[in-house]
């Protein structure tokens, strides 16, 4: 018998015609920064925006590590595949974002709805995809700190230190009190990591087409799995149930469904993560935004005096608001813009 028609050759051919198609050793920086915007994902969505850190056993952050850099990779790929630049496309990736972690990640989509829903899944989540992906593109821009950034990452501070006193303590949450010891060391452990992991694990000085960004078909699988895993265990333990799933998972199918129309009307266009293209990640940046976060944070936390706390009720309602708000402002735009772009070339064939 020939070497040809030995099981294992033809087995060893088959997995080296594979390897060829898929190139993984190509896509390994692009991997490298899908595990960086991972960490940030879940430093925004679990510890900034509060989801009890406390609670969480150490390997559930291994878990949630793996869950975040899954659901960011396929942000990531949002981004490009709908040339999300504009504040409505912006709105509406970080929805699909902030609908699916509170849905299949931390299942808040599902507490006390409609007002859970709107502050701590829409509100809080969405917010959290958004800042998560501006924070990953100011840092990885490699330009020096801009005092408006800062001065930003100061506001989220305010929000976080009021956020993390006041909403344990309501008499309907009842996690109990944090300390602001326990808060800082909760949010300063993986800001150091995201910190180590944009000095050590960026490739540096390196130059990428946006649409690497995009997940070929394997990949697709690889950060599906997980995902799925996820909500299928949800739903076999209670955590997710099925009729109150239909509310995220139409407003994702909304999401989608808007962002790839609004692609066609408007036609060709880069998509933001062009703006890093090179590589560089600057360190300074990102230490200035996160000391602001975390310090700005520290001087919010005892304004909050209580469960009744005018500064907690007033940022619960902002919250609120803001997740009532993103999807309508978002389909506004679009229309909006759908309404200029066709008065402009109705103008141009009366002329």
């Amino acid at each position: 018998m020939s070497s040809s028609d030995h099981p294992e050759s033809g087995a060893v051919s088959a997995f080296q015609r594979l390897r060829s198609r898929i190139k993984p050793r190509e896509r390994l920086p692009i991997w490298r920064l899908r595990l960086i915007f991972g960490m940030v994902c879940l430093t925004f969505s679990e510890v900034v925006m509060w989801q009890n850190p406390p609670r969480r056993a150490w390997f559930e952050w291994i878990a949630l590590y793996v869950l975040y850099t899954a659901l960011g990779a396929i942000f990531l790929d949002l981004a490009v595949r709908f040339q999300v630049r504009t504040p409505a496309s912006l709105g509406l990736s970080s929805g699909v974002y902030g609908m699916a972690a509170c849905a299949i990640i931390n299942h808040t989509a599902y507490e006390n709805i409609p007002f859970g829903l709107l502050a701590r899944g829409m509100g809080l989540q969405v917010g959290a995809g958004f800042l998560a992906l501006m924070t990953f593109l100011i840092v990885m821009r490699g330009k020096r700190p801009d005092p408006l950034q800062v001065g930003l990452a100061g506001v989220v501070g305010v929000a976080w230190g009021l956020w993390m006193h006041w909403y344990p303590i309501q008499p309907n949450v009842n996690w109990g009190l944090v300390t602001l010891e326990s808060a800082q060391i909760y949010l300063l452990a993986p800001l150091l990591v995201m910190g180590a992991l944009f000095q050590f694990g960026a490739p540096r000085f390196g130059t990428f087409r946006e649409g690497m960004f995009a997940l070929q078909w394997w990949e697709a699988i690889l950060v599906g799995a997980p995902l799925f895993i996820a909500l299928m265990v949800g739903m076999i333990n209670g955590a997710i149930p099925f009729l109150p799933l239909l509310i995220p998972a139409a407003v994702i199918a909304f999401c989608v469904w808007a962002l790839r129309w609004q692609m066609r009307r408007r036609g060709y266009e880069p998509s933001i993560l062009a703006n890093i293209t090179f590589i560089a990640p600057n360190l300074l940046t990102y230490v200035a935004m996160a000391a602001a976060l975390i310090f700005v944070g520290s001087l919010a936390y005892p304004l909050i005096d209580g469960a009744g706390s005018p500064f907690g009720v007033a940022l619960y309602f902002v919250v609120t608001g803001f997740g009532s708000a993103w999807l309508p402002f978002a389909c506004g735009l679009i229309f909006w813009e759908l309404l200029r772009t066709d008065w402009n070339e109705d103008f141009k064939k009366k002329k």
